[in-house]
Formats: structure tokens, sequence, C-alpha cells
């Protein structure tokens, strides 16, 4: 499994700073960071007084958060809400319950078996955050189906903000997909997108 690079800074998502302070103020509880890398979103998020999950698999990666938590003073500022929790987001079970969390981030990394695990955890009026990878070289291979994503939300969800961008070769169906979306109705078998 790839692992993260430790940033060489902790400059957050720039598309995420545009939102994180609504994201936190709004979300109505805990916010998950899926898989976080170093924290750098998380901890911007909980700058803003919202407590954050952050999940990986990569020990050096939690270690530093977990660390970076226990400090005091401005390099700690947000990490004192982190705690963190280690998970194969691949292969290990989704942890959280139906309406359970308040928001999910989802940053450079996704799983097509994910979605519908963020969909079910995110209370009514959470919200759901993803900025999928950029499409250079090969990554066109990591990336969702053209539309994939909006068909999983657009029943559900108020999408605030949505771009997608096919990317790859001609042949291929994968995209970038940036959007924020807001839980309007209840995940139940009538409102899923077939």
């Amino acid at each position: 499994m790839k692992t993260h690079k430790k940033p060489v800074n902790a400059t957050p998502s720039k598309l995420l700073t545009q939102f994180a302070e609504e994201i936190a103020v709004n979300s109505g509880g805990i916010v998950i960071d899926v898989a976080c890398g170093y924290g750098r979103n998380a901890a911007y998020l909980a700058s803003f007084g919202v407590p954050v999950i952050c999940i990986d698999f990569n020990n050096d990666a939690l270690e530093y958060i977990q660390s970076s938590a226990n400090l005091s003073g401005e390099h700690s500022k947000g990490y004192g809400l982190l705690t963190v929790l280690k998970l194969d987001l691949i292969n290990d079970p989704w942890p959280f319950q139906n309406e359970s969390v308040g928001a999910i981030i989802n940053i450079h990394f996704f799983h097509s078996s994910l979605i519908e695990c963020f969909v079910k955890s995110i209370k009514i009026g959470g919200y759901l955050f993803i900025e999928t990878i950029d499409g250079h070289g090969g990554n066109y291979l990591q990336l969702p189906k053209h539309g994939f994503i909006k068909s999983k939300v657009n029943n559900l969800f108020d999408i605030k903000y949505f771009k997608e961008k096919k990317v790859g070769p001609l042949q291929s169906d994968a995209s970038t997909v940036k959007i924020l979306a807001i839980k309007q109705k209840s995940f139940n078998i009538d409102t899923v997108a077939q």
C-alpha cells in the first residue's frame, strides 16, 4: 500500500480553505478526515474549534499527528482537537454508524466502496467534501468514473460546489472531482441512485 510522504509545509488544500469554516461551524458534529496523511487539512479544520478524527494506515503520519496534538503553543494550533484512528480503508470495515458524523473530508484518496459508507454516516445537515488527485500520468487509473460520485449523492445531498473533468486516454471514463455537498435526506433503499 502506498504511503504518504511528510509534506514540506502544513498548507491545507486551497479549495478546502474556502469551505473549512462553514464545515466546522455548521457540521453539527465530529468531522472525519479520510486518508488524512500528516493531518494538515484536519488541523486546519480543527483550528475552527471542531473535533476531527484522522484516519490513515500510515503509522508515521498518525504518530506525527498524535505528537503534534500533545504540544502547546502556535505550532499545535488545531492539533489539540485531533484524534487518530489507524484503519485500512480498503480492507477494514467502516467503523462509523449511520448518521453519526457531522462531516467527512476526503482529499487525494479515492476508493469507490467508501462513497456509500460516507453517505450513510453523515448526519442530516452534515457535509461531504471530496477532492480527488489530479489526472497526471497514470493517476487516472485511481480516479472515479465520470459521474460516479455525483450519482451517489444526488438524491440525498444538496450540491453546493461541483467540478468534474474527464482525464486520461480517450477511451478512459475517469475524472477528477471536487465536490462539497450538504446532506438533506436519510439514506434508505428508496433514495439511493441505481
